[in-house]
C-alpha cells in the first residue's frame, strides 16, 4: 500500500526543508547520512541496503540547485518509484563503478529533524496505527508452544506486509522475559507469558512499541511489576511537554521508579527519548539538555527487572500527548496519568 502524500504537498515540504538545511549548513550541504536523506526527501529515498551507514543517495545543496546523486544502476527504479524530481531534486545518476568523489559536509541537520511538520505528524499517525495493527495481529496468533523465532518472524512479516522495515524485533519467552531487557529471539518456546517489542520504519519514520502477553491470567508478580512500570511510563508521558529538557523528563521518570519501590531501576536499561528519523534521535539521560520541540515524537521504554516493560510512540504538541500506537481494545491500566498498556490475556 502507498502512504505517500500528494506530490504538491510533499514538494512544498521538501522546499521548506531545503531552505532550513541550507541556512543551517552555511550555504552548502552534502550528505549521505540516512536520517538526513530521508528527512530531506520527505520519506522517499528508500535504501537498498538498510544496514549501510550511507543512504545510497548523495544530496547536494549549493548554488541555488538541489541535486540527488545515486548509482546509475538504480536510475530506472528511482525514476519510476522514488520520483525525487517531483520534490524539486535534480536527478544525477553516476557510473556505479566510478563514484562521484564528493564528501559529506559536517552534520548539521540533527536538531532540524526533531521538529515535525504537520505532514510528518500525519505520516506518523498512519504509521503508528499500522504498527499497532501488525502487533495486534501477531498477538492473536500466538500460543505457548510457539518459539520466539516463530513469533518474531510473524511480527516482522505482519509489519512488512504493511510496508515497514523492521530494524528491531525482540521476543522473550517466560524464562528469558524475567532476565533480559533486549531479548533477541531464540528457539525457546514462549511458555506461560511473553514480551514482544518492535521498532519499525516506514517513510523514514521510526515507530516503537512493546506489549506483554499472558496465556491465561498472568503471574501475580509479573502483574505487580507491569503496573509499577506503567506508572513510570505515565510519568514520562506527563513530562513530555514542549520546552522541557530530556534531562528534566528523565528525572520525572527516575522519581516515579523510586516512588513505586524501584529506585535506580532505570540503570538497567535505556529509557528512550526523542524519536523520528532514527530509532532514537536523542536518548534521555541524566542532565540531557536537548529540549522537546513544540511538535515532536518520543518513545519512552521504562522496564523493571522480572519481565515488565512499557513502550509506545507518542506525538507531543502544546495541546498535549497523542499516543499513536495506542491499543485500548487490548486492555489498559489506569494510572496517575495517561492509561498505559495492560498485559494482554489470551
Amino acid at each position: 500500500m502507498s502512504t505517500i502524500a500528494a506530490p504538491s504537498t510533499l514538494a512544498a515540504e521538501a522546499e521548506a526543508k531545503r531552505a532550513l538545511a541550507l541556512a543551517a549548513a552555511g550555504g552548502r550541504l552534502v550528505t549521505t547520512r540516512p536520517a538526513d536523506v530521508r528527512w530531506l526527501l520527505c520519506g522517499r529515498g528508500r535504501p537498498v541496503d538498510a544496514s549501510s551507514p550511507s543512504a545510497g543517495y548523495t544530496l547536494v545543496l549549493e548554488d541555488g540547485r538541489a541535486r540527488a546523486l545515486y548509482p546509475d544502476i538504480e536510475h530506472p527504479r528511482v525514476l519510476a518509484e522514488e520520483r525525487l524530481d517531483e520534490l524539486g531534486w535534480e536527478l544525477e545518476p553516476y557510473a556505479w563503478h566510478e563514484g562521484h568523489g564528493l564528501e559529506d559536509t559536517p552534520s548539521v541537520l540533527g536538531e532540524l529533524r526533531l521538529e515535525l511538520a504537520e505532514a510528518e505528524r500525519e505520516r506518523y499517525r498512519r504509521a503508528g496505527a499500522e504498527v499497532a495493527d501488525a502487533l495486534r495481529e501477531t498477538l492473536f496468533a500466538l500460543h505457548p508452544a510457539l518459539t520466539e523465532h516463530e513469533a518474531g518472524a510473524a511480527l516482522a512479516a505482519n509489519a512488512r506486509r504493511r510496508g515497514f522495515s523492521t530494524p528491531v524485533v525482540l521476543v522473550a519467552a517466560a524464562d528469558r522475559q524475567r532476565v533480559h531487557r533486549h531479548p533477541l529471539p531464540t528457539y525457546g518456546e514462549l511458555g506461560r507469558h511473553a514480551l514482544l517489542a518492535l521498532t519499525a520504519e516506514r517513510e523514514g519514520l521510526y515507530v516503537s512499541m512493546t506489549r506483554l502477553v499472558s496465556f491465561g491470567p498472568p503471574p501475580a508478580e509479573l502483574a505487580r511489576l507491569a503496573r509499577a512500570c506503567a506508572e513510570v511510563d505515565a510519568a514520562y508521558l506527563a513530562a513530555s511537554r514542549p520546552g522541557a529538557s530530556l534531562g528534566e523528563a528523565f528525572e520525572k521518570g527516575a522519581s516515579a521508579y523510586a516512588a513505586h519501590g524501584f529506585s535506580g531501576e532505570w540503570r538497567g536499561h535505556h529509557q528512550g527519548g526523542l524519536t523520528g528519523y532514527r530509532g532514537r534521535e536523542v536518548f534521555a539521560v541524566p542532565g540531557e539538555p536537548t529540549r522537546i520541540p513544540a511538535s515532536a515524537a518520543l518513545a519512552w521504554n521504562p522496564s523493571i527487572a522480572g519481565g515488565a516493560k512499557s513502550e509506545d510512540t507518542i506525538l507531543v504538541s502544546p495541546a498535549g500527548v497523542e499516543v499513536v500506537t495506542r491499543t485500548p481494545e487490548l486492555g489498559e491500566l489506569e494510572t496517575a496519568g495517561h492509561p498505559r498498556p495492560a498485559i494482554v490475556e489470551l
